[in-house]
Protein backbone atom coordinates (compact mmCIF):
# COMPACT_ATOMS: atom_id res chain seq x y z
CA UNK A 1 0.00 0.00 0.00
CA UNK A 2 0.93 3.69 -0.09
CA UNK A 3 2.00 3.57 3.57
CA UNK A 4 4.67 0.96 2.78
CA UNK A 5 5.78 3.01 -0.22
CA UNK A 6 6.18 6.09 1.96
CA UNK A 7 8.20 4.11 4.53
CA UNK A 8 10.42 2.82 1.71
CA UNK A 9 10.98 6.35 0.38
CA UNK A 10 11.80 7.69 3.84
CA UNK A 11 14.34 4.92 4.51
CA UNK A 12 16.06 5.63 1.20
CA UNK A 13 16.27 9.29 2.17
CA UNK A 14 17.47 8.66 5.75
CA UNK A 15 19.97 5.87 5.05
CA UNK A 16 21.27 6.69 1.55
CA UNK A 17 20.23 10.34 1.06
CA UNK A 18 18.33 9.39 -2.09
CA UNK A 19 15.13 11.22 -2.98
CA UNK A 20 12.83 8.74 -4.78
CA UNK A 21 9.63 9.65 -6.61
CA UNK A 22 7.07 6.84 -6.88
CA UNK A 23 4.91 7.18 -9.98
CA UNK A 24 1.70 5.24 -10.77
CA UNK A 25 2.43 1.59 -11.66
CA UNK A 26 2.50 0.56 -15.31
CA UNK A 27 -0.13 -1.86 -16.61
CA UNK A 28 0.24 -3.68 -19.96
CA UNK A 29 -2.72 -2.96 -22.26
CA UNK A 30 -3.16 -4.85 -25.52
CA UNK A 31 -4.23 -2.54 -28.35
CA UNK A 32 -5.96 -3.96 -31.44
CA UNK A 33 -6.20 -1.47 -34.28
CA UNK A 34 -9.31 -1.40 -36.47
CA UNK A 35 -9.74 -0.20 -40.03
CA UNK A 36 -10.47 3.50 -40.35
CA UNK A 37 -11.42 5.63 -43.35
CA UNK A 38 -10.03 8.81 -41.79
CA UNK A 39 -6.68 7.39 -40.71
CA UNK A 40 -4.58 4.72 -42.38
CA UNK A 41 -1.76 3.07 -40.50
CA UNK A 42 1.72 3.09 -42.08
CA UNK A 43 2.62 0.03 -44.17
CA UNK A 44 4.07 -2.74 -42.04
CA UNK A 45 2.70 -1.29 -38.78
CA UNK A 46 1.48 -4.02 -36.41
CA UNK A 47 -2.26 -4.53 -36.09
CA UNK A 48 -1.80 -5.36 -32.41
CA UNK A 49 0.67 -4.19 -29.77
CA UNK A 50 1.14 -4.13 -25.99
CA UNK A 51 1.46 -0.72 -24.39
CA UNK A 52 2.78 -0.03 -20.89
CA UNK A 53 3.96 3.55 -21.29
CA UNK A 54 0.93 5.82 -21.72
CA UNK A 55 2.92 8.16 -23.98
CA UNK A 56 2.50 5.39 -26.59
CA UNK A 57 -1.30 5.37 -26.26
CA UNK A 58 -3.03 5.76 -29.66
CA UNK A 59 -3.85 9.33 -30.55
CA UNK A 60 -7.35 10.62 -31.08
CA UNK A 61 -8.70 9.59 -34.48
CA UNK A 62 -7.47 6.02 -34.36
CA UNK A 63 -10.02 3.22 -34.12
CA UNK A 64 -8.94 0.49 -31.75
CA UNK A 65 -10.01 -1.94 -29.05
CA UNK A 66 -8.36 -2.26 -25.65
CA UNK A 67 -7.84 -5.51 -23.77
CA UNK A 68 -6.83 -5.07 -20.14
CA UNK A 69 -5.21 -7.71 -17.88
CA UNK A 70 -7.51 -9.45 -15.40
CA UNK A 71 -6.71 -11.19 -12.11
CA UNK A 72 -8.59 -13.48 -9.76
CA UNK A 73 -8.78 -11.93 -6.30
CA UNK A 74 -9.34 -13.94 -3.11
CA UNK A 75 -10.17 -12.08 0.08
CA UNK A 76 -10.39 -13.47 3.61
CA UNK A 77 -12.23 -11.24 6.07
CA UNK A 78 -14.67 -11.35 9.01
CA UNK A 79 -18.24 -11.83 7.86
CA UNK A 80 -19.43 -8.52 9.38
CA UNK A 81 -17.52 -6.68 6.63
CA UNK A 82 -19.22 -8.60 3.82
CA UNK A 83 -21.36 -5.69 2.64
CA UNK A 84 -18.44 -3.23 2.55
CA UNK A 85 -16.19 -5.71 0.70
CA UNK A 86 -18.87 -6.44 -1.91
CA UNK A 87 -19.42 -2.71 -2.46
CA UNK A 88 -15.66 -2.08 -2.81
CA UNK A 89 -15.25 -4.99 -5.24
CA UNK A 90 -18.07 -3.71 -7.46
CA UNK A 91 -16.63 -0.18 -7.37
CA UNK A 92 -13.34 -1.62 -8.61
CA UNK A 93 -15.21 -3.21 -11.56
CA UNK A 94 -15.13 -6.70 -10.08
CA UNK A 95 -17.18 -9.45 -11.77
CA UNK A 96 -18.07 -13.06 -10.94
CA UNK A 97 -18.24 -12.14 -7.26
CA UNK A 98 -18.76 -15.15 -4.97
CA UNK A 99 -18.73 -15.71 -1.22
CA UNK A 100 -18.02 -18.85 0.78
CA UNK A 101 -17.99 -19.24 4.57
CA UNK A 102 -14.72 -20.66 5.91
CA UNK A 103 -15.97 -20.91 9.50
CA UNK A 104 -18.54 -19.14 11.64
CA UNK A 105 -16.53 -15.90 11.62
CA UNK A 106 -14.45 -15.78 8.41
CA UNK A 107 -15.72 -15.62 4.82
CA UNK A 108 -13.87 -16.11 1.54
CA UNK A 109 -14.67 -13.60 -1.22
CA UNK A 110 -13.59 -14.28 -4.81
CA UNK A 111 -13.89 -12.08 -7.88
CA UNK A 112 -12.28 -11.33 -11.23
CA UNK A 113 -10.97 -7.78 -11.34
CA UNK A 114 -8.96 -5.57 -13.69
CA UNK A 115 -5.31 -5.55 -12.64
CA UNK A 116 -5.20 -1.76 -13.04
CA UNK A 117 -7.78 -1.36 -10.25
CA UNK A 118 -5.99 -3.81 -7.96
CA UNK A 119 -2.40 -2.63 -8.33
CA UNK A 120 -3.10 1.01 -7.44
CA UNK A 121 -5.05 1.55 -4.21
CA UNK A 122 -7.13 -1.62 -3.68
CA UNK A 123 -4.91 -2.73 -0.78
CA UNK A 124 -5.37 0.57 1.08
CA UNK A 125 -9.12 0.70 0.43
CA UNK A 126 -9.59 -2.91 1.58
CA UNK A 127 -7.64 -2.36 4.79
CA UNK A 128 -9.57 0.85 5.47
CA UNK A 129 -12.92 -0.84 4.78
CA UNK A 130 -12.23 -3.81 7.07
CA UNK A 131 -10.29 -2.00 9.83
CA UNK A 132 -7.19 -3.93 8.77
CA UNK A 133 -8.66 -7.42 9.32
CA UNK A 134 -8.84 -8.49 5.65
CA UNK A 135 -6.09 -10.13 3.64
CA UNK A 136 -6.03 -10.95 -0.06
CA UNK A 137 -3.96 -12.51 -2.84
CA UNK A 138 -4.20 -12.52 -6.62
CA UNK A 139 -3.52 -14.87 -9.53
CA UNK A 140 -3.87 -14.58 -13.28
CA UNK A 141 -7.47 -14.87 -14.43
CA UNK A 142 -8.79 -17.16 -17.15
CA UNK A 143 -8.98 -15.60 -19.70
CA UNK A 144 -6.08 -13.33 -18.70
CA UNK A 145 -7.40 -10.35 -20.67
CA UNK A 146 -10.78 -8.76 -21.22
CA UNK A 147 -12.03 -6.12 -23.64
CA UNK A 148 -12.96 -2.87 -21.90
CA UNK A 149 -14.11 0.63 -22.83
CA UNK A 150 -11.07 2.51 -21.53
CA UNK A 151 -9.88 6.06 -22.11
CA UNK A 152 -6.63 7.88 -21.40
CA UNK A 153 -6.94 10.98 -19.21
CA UNK A 154 -4.20 13.59 -19.54
CA UNK A 155 -3.37 16.17 -16.87
CA UNK A 156 -2.26 19.66 -17.90
CA UNK A 157 -0.66 22.36 -15.76
CA UNK A 158 -1.00 25.81 -17.34
CA UNK A 159 -1.82 24.19 -20.70
CA UNK A 160 1.29 21.97 -20.60
CA UNK A 161 0.73 18.20 -20.65
CA UNK A 162 2.39 16.39 -17.72
CA UNK A 163 2.89 12.82 -19.00
CA UNK A 164 3.72 11.17 -15.62
CA UNK A 165 0.31 12.23 -14.25
CA UNK A 166 -1.71 10.62 -17.07
CA UNK A 167 -3.86 7.60 -16.26
CA UNK A 168 -6.26 5.17 -17.92
CA UNK A 169 -9.70 4.37 -16.55
CA UNK A 170 -13.14 3.21 -17.67
CA UNK A 171 -14.86 5.78 -19.85
CA UNK A 172 -17.89 6.02 -17.53
CA UNK A 173 -15.64 6.94 -14.57
CA UNK A 174 -13.30 9.31 -16.44
CA UNK A 175 -14.96 12.57 -15.46
CA UNK A 176 -15.46 11.69 -11.78
CA UNK A 177 -11.89 10.42 -11.37
CA UNK A 178 -10.50 13.43 -13.23
CA UNK A 179 -12.33 15.77 -10.87
CA UNK A 180 -10.90 13.94 -7.85
CA UNK A 181 -7.36 14.19 -9.22
CA UNK A 182 -7.75 17.90 -10.05
CA UNK A 183 -9.07 18.64 -6.55
CA UNK A 184 -6.24 16.69 -4.91
CA UNK A 185 -3.62 18.44 -7.04
CA UNK A 186 -5.19 21.75 -6.08
CA UNK A 187 -4.56 20.85 -2.42
CA UNK A 188 -1.00 19.50 -2.71
CA UNK A 189 0.68 21.63 -5.40
CA UNK A 190 2.58 24.63 -4.00
CA UNK A 191 1.12 28.08 -4.50
CA UNK A 192 3.09 30.22 -6.97
CA UNK A 193 3.47 33.88 -7.85
CA UNK A 194 1.20 33.11 -10.80
CA UNK A 195 -2.14 31.33 -11.22
CA UNK A 196 -1.82 27.57 -11.71
CA UNK A 197 -4.54 26.11 -13.93
CA UNK A 198 -5.08 22.35 -13.58
CA UNK A 199 -7.02 20.63 -16.38
CA UNK A 200 -7.93 17.05 -17.23
CA UNK A 201 -8.46 16.07 -20.86
CA UNK A 202 -9.92 12.94 -22.46
CA UNK A 203 -11.06 12.22 -26.02
CA UNK A 204 -9.90 15.66 -27.09
CA UNK A 205 -12.05 17.61 -24.64
CA UNK A 206 -11.58 19.00 -21.14
CA UNK A 207 -13.58 17.09 -18.52
CA UNK A 208 -12.38 18.68 -15.25
CA UNK A 209 -10.40 21.65 -14.03
CA UNK A 210 -9.23 23.52 -10.94
CA UNK A 211 -7.24 26.67 -10.19
CA UNK A 212 -4.65 27.57 -7.58
CA UNK A 213 -4.70 31.28 -6.81
CA UNK A 214 -1.46 33.23 -7.03
CA UNK A 215 0.23 35.00 -4.19
CA UNK A 216 -0.64 38.67 -4.32
CA UNK A 217 1.85 41.40 -3.55
CA UNK A 218 0.46 44.76 -2.50
CA UNK A 219 2.07 47.00 -5.14
CA UNK A 220 0.13 50.04 -3.91
CA UNK A 221 2.05 50.15 -0.63
CA UNK A 222 5.77 50.84 -0.32
CA UNK A 223 7.63 51.34 2.97
CA UNK A 224 4.28 51.59 4.74
CA UNK A 225 3.04 54.41 2.53
CA UNK A 226 0.46 54.39 -0.24
CA UNK A 227 2.01 54.81 -3.66
CA UNK A 228 0.64 57.64 -5.76
CA UNK A 229 -1.32 59.26 -2.98
CA UNK A 230 -4.72 60.09 -4.38
CA UNK A 231 -3.72 59.66 -8.03
CA UNK A 232 -6.07 56.87 -9.19
CA UNK A 233 -4.51 56.70 -12.67
CA UNK A 234 -1.06 55.79 -11.24
CA UNK A 235 -2.64 53.11 -9.05
CA UNK A 236 -4.38 51.59 -12.05
CA UNK A 237 -1.11 51.66 -13.99
CA UNK A 238 0.70 49.74 -11.21
CA UNK A 239 -2.07 47.13 -10.96
CA UNK A 240 -2.11 46.70 -14.74
CA UNK A 241 1.67 46.22 -14.75
CA UNK A 242 1.38 43.57 -12.02
CA UNK A 243 -1.36 41.78 -13.96
CA UNK A 244 0.80 41.62 -17.12
CA UNK A 245 3.76 40.31 -15.12
CA UNK A 246 1.71 37.51 -13.58
CA UNK A 247 0.34 36.58 -16.99
CA UNK A 248 3.88 36.37 -18.37
CA UNK A 249 4.98 34.24 -15.40
CA UNK A 250 2.02 31.90 -15.93
CA UNK A 251 3.12 31.18 -19.51
CA UNK A 252 6.78 30.56 -18.63
CA UNK A 253 6.75 29.43 -14.98
CA UNK A 254 7.22 25.80 -14.00
CA UNK A 255 5.32 23.94 -11.26
CA UNK A 256 7.39 21.57 -9.12
CA UNK A 257 5.77 18.14 -8.67
CA UNK A 258 6.06 16.41 -5.30
CA UNK A 259 5.35 12.83 -4.26
CA UNK A 260 1.92 13.97 -3.06
CA UNK A 261 1.07 14.97 -6.64
CA UNK A 262 1.76 11.43 -7.91
CA UNK A 263 -0.19 9.97 -4.97
CA UNK A 264 -3.18 11.99 -6.19
CA UNK A 265 -3.20 9.88 -9.35
CA UNK A 266 -2.43 6.58 -7.61
CA UNK A 267 -5.32 6.93 -5.12
CA UNK A 268 -7.93 8.69 -7.24
CA UNK A 269 -11.03 6.63 -6.38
Amino acid sequence: GLLHVEVFRQRLLDEFELEAIVTPPKVPYRIRYLESKNYKRPPGAPEEEVIEDLTDWPEQGHRFKVLEPMVDVRILAPMEYAGSIMELTKRKRGIKIRTKPVDEHIWLFTAAMPWADVVTDFHDDLKSTTAGYASFDVSEADPPQQEADLVKVELLLNSEVVDPLAFVCHRDAAQSQARVVCQKLQEVLPRQQFVTVIQAKADGRFIASARIRAYRKDVLTKAGKTVGGGDISRKKKLLQKQKKGKKRQQSTGKVQLSQAAFNSVISRS
